[in-house]
């Protein structure tokens, strides 16, 4: 992705390079995104199941609405969602003992098995980041790591000239 040249442009070098960034690994997140959605076509799911399953602990039932927290979900959009998944097996609704006007969701075998295949699928394969070599791999882990486990840090930096 490029800035778009009829824009103004950073007013100064620091927010250059931050723009160059940002355009870059929202380039490289869209296709992640195709990656990861690549991966769930072959286990005959969608994205978002995916994101749902892996959400999902084997042997535990998870009330919906936690489960839509978690995946920062409309509860009515998150109801379409398990439906299909329910359909495919890979689901089921349970009562919650604690409350059973709560519904609560369990992977099933075959959700354990579509979890893991998909899992295993995405895991060995390299996609995008193929290009790498073990100290690049390392050195993006490490400013990724600076960028997500320290928010704080970041919008300190972002707010101080520099």
């Amino acid at each position: 992705m490029h800035a778009p040249s009829d824009l103004p442009s950073p007013s100064s070098e620091r927010l250059r390079l931050m723009l160059d960034v940002k355009l870059g690994l929202l380039s490289v997140a869209d296709r992640l995104r195709q990656n990861w959605g690549a991966h769930a076509a072959a286990v005959g799911l969608s994205p978002a199941q995916v994101t749902a399953l892996l959400t999902l602990v084997p042997g535990e039932a998870v009330p919906m609405r936690s489960l839509a927290a978690r995946l920062d979900y409309d509860a009515s959009n998150l109801s379409v969602l398990v439906d299909r998944l329910e359909r495919r097996g890979a689901v089921e609704r349970r009562l919650d003992p604690g409350d059973r006007r709560v519904k609560a969701l369990a992977l099933t075998p075959e959700g354990e098995r579509l979890r893991a295949a998909f899992w295993r699928a995405l895991t060995e394969d390299p996609g995008p980041l193929a290009p790498l070599g073990a100290e690049d791999l390392r050195a993006l882990a490490q400013v990724l790591g600076a960028i997500g486990d320290a928010p704080d840090r970041a919008e300190a930096a972002q707010a101080s000239p520099g």
